[in-house]
């Protein structure tokens, strides 16, 4: 009898090990089961991150096209809207300051400020025909010109108050910075001495208001 109550409470141990075993197992195949779905799930989920990163970058680089194709157009529309002043006329006076003369330049220049100032400079440096006479004093230069309310502002450096070519030569030095600017649609022009009104400062006129061009055709071309 002792025998057998032995054996059947060793048979019943050995029934719980295993049923322990059984369970250790399955909770072990549980938690593997587990971890593989994590790492499933986080290399989805990194998956997602390296995708949205490149949608980005890709949105990023779209963006900077779409931004410098539109600059691109914006400026290539102002260069169109710019015109050109062909075979520029420049103005001089004979060496007995009695007439102004039209001489062709045979440049051309953008109708803007960027070509007035190019403009004014070709002028400052004087004719090369013999019988035409520079009005500016030697060192004179053209330091800026700009266009605001329909009137064209002229600016000389300060050589200019050296000129000493009497009423008559100042009135044809006048003129012919206004007749300059008028070939870029500018019937008055204001001369600016350093970026300042020069008042009375050449003796014997008053710079104040603005000087008004005439009509090109009063003057002769020169061959």
């Amino acid at each position: 009898m002792k025998k057998l109550t032995g054996l059947c409470l060793a048979i019943s141990f050995i029934i719980v090990l295993a049923a322990c075993n059984q369970n250790e197992n399955t909770t072990s195949n549980e938690n593997n089961t587990l971890n593989d779905t994590n790492d499933v799930t986080n290399h989805e989920e990194n998956a997602n991150n390296d995708e949205n990163a490149s949608n980005e970058n890709d949105t990023t680089v779209n963006n900077s096209s779409v931004e410098e194709e539109a600059n691109n157009e914006v400026n290539n529309a102002a260069s169109e809207e710019v015109g050109t002043i062909d075979n520029l006329t420049l103005y001089f006076s004979d060496d007995q300051l009695m007439h102004t003369y039209r001489v062709e330049s045979g440049v051309s220049v953008a109708a803007n400020e960027a070509g007035a100032l190019e403009a004014m400079q070709l002028w400052a440096a004087g004719p090369t025909h013999e019988d035409l006479y520079p009005l500016l004093p030697a060192g004179t230069t053209v330091d800026s010109v700009e266009f605001s309310d329909d009137v064209a502002h002229v600016s000389f450096s300060v050589e200019i108050n050296e000129a000493n070519f009497g009423s008559g030569g100042e009135v044809m030095m006048t003129e012919q910075v206004a007749m300059m600017m008028e070939q870029f649609g500018y019937d008055e022009t204001v001369i600016l001495i350093d970026g300042q009104e020069p008042g009375e400062i050449l003796s014997h006129m008053e710079y104040s208001e603005p000087i008004p061009a005439n009509d090109p055709e009063d003057y002769e071309w020169i061959d």
